[in-house]
């Protein structure tokens, strides 16, 4: 399987700039406004546009708290580790994080929770704030700039899911950078980012992300359904665990380093087995509860074929589309379909989808 921590802070995310120096003998290009941000539960990711291109800047998404006192802030810049200092505890953002609570045989946590900001955490304010200046910072180019964050769909079978009081806090935070904000539909942003050029925006997309997966179909712009399901990558790593006795992160680092399904090879590990199993019925029940969606609303004058898109971390191990594939087999969507594909970037997919809409909301600006 790729790596996921090897993507995301090794070899960085895909990116689009020219690595090459340019020549000082070139013109500076015009600047293109616009800040995405994809707020994931597993990984924030900011995107803006360098020298003319897409360029992305991703975080993983969990802090580690450490007291005071056995701080030594030389050592920490040395390691170049990404903090932030509150009251009496030192709170390690980012990969590192989850490399000193390996250390310490403990976990590390998060400021968000199934999709939206965990409010059970008192530090999930400040800390968010702090890892959104890492994840824009450079992409902010004048006061008042657009940047458009994702939110998720409503979540199924909970009503109490308060995506509202989420986004309002998301808009509050990125109010102290000084920019306007605007929230975009997680998996809506998955479809624009695959469609920068197309004159109408349609598509059936997916996002595979840590805690939720999101769904949405969009019929020529118009969102005609988003929800969201809390059985996805978090799922998969609690109910292995469950099955094999094992624990979560352990089933996480197999998921993440080891697991591939494509095809059932008796020789695998029970746990290795375990994760097939639950992966398969993760994209039963995902697809399951798309047909309840188009079974609720009327979808009886789509006639052209609409593309399928996928995107998301837990979407990563290889064989995942195969699956999905087979799976999407067994039931009857209500129109044909031109191509399941993958995001060209699936862990950059939102954050683009995002970067997209903030700058036709800053080029719509610029004509007004």
């Amino acid at each position: 399987m790729v790596d996921l921590d090897d993507i995301m802070f090794s070899r960085g995310v895909t990116s689009m700039v020219d690595k090459k120096k340019n020549s000082n003998k070139k013109a500076k290009k015009p600047d293109i406004f616009g800040i995405g941000l994809d707020v994931g539960t597993g990984f924030c990711v900011g995107s803006g546009y360098k020298n003319g291109k897409i360029d992305f800047k991703p975080l993983r998404n969990a802090f580690y708290s450490i007291d005071k006192e056995t701080f030594s802030k030389t050592m920490f810049n040395k390691q170049s580790m990404k903090y932030v200092e509150l009251n009496n505890n030192i709170n390690v953002i980012g990969e590192d994080a989850l490399t000193l609570s390996r250390i310490q045989n403990t976990s590390a946590k998060r400021p968000l929770a199934n999709g939206i900001i965990n409010n059970k955490e008192k530090k999930s304010a400040p800390i968010l704030r702090k890892m959104f200046e890492y994840c824009i910072k450079d992409y902010i180019k004048k006061e008042g700039e657009v940047c458009c964050f994702s939110v998720p769909g409503p979540k199924v079978g909970d009503a109490g899911f308060d995506v509202d009081f989420h986004s309002m806090s998301i808009e509050n935070l990125l109010s102290q950078f000084k920019l306007k904000s605007k929230p975009l539909n997680e998996a809506y942003a998955v479809i624009l980012s695959e469609m920068e050029t197309a004159k109408n925006v349609t598509g059936l997309g997916f996002s595979f992300g840590a805690g939720l997966v999101n769904v949405a179909f969009v019929y020529k712009s118009m969102l005609v359904f988003s929800f969201s399901i809390d059985k996805s990558g978090d799922f998969i790593d609690q109910r292995a665990a469950e099955v094999c006795g094992s624990s979560e992160a352990e089933m996480n680092h197999l998921k993440e380093k080891e697991l591939k399904l494509s095809g059932l090879d008796m020789n695998l590990s029970s746990e290795l087995r375990t994760l097939m199993f639950i992966y398969r019925y993760v994209i039963k029940n995902t697809l399951k509860e798309v047909m309840n969606a188009f079974n609720r609303n009327d979808t009886a004058n789509i006639v052209e074929a609409i593309p399928i898109i996928i995107s998301g971390g837990t979407s990563l191990p290889d064989g995942f589309v195969e699956m999905f594939k087979q799976e999407l087999g067994n039931v009857e969507l209500p129109f044909d379909i031109t191509n399941i594909k993958t995001a060209k970037d699936r862990l950059a997919a939102v954050a683009k989808g995002c970067l997209l809409y903030a700058k036709e909301i800053e080029n719509e600006n610029i004509k007004l």
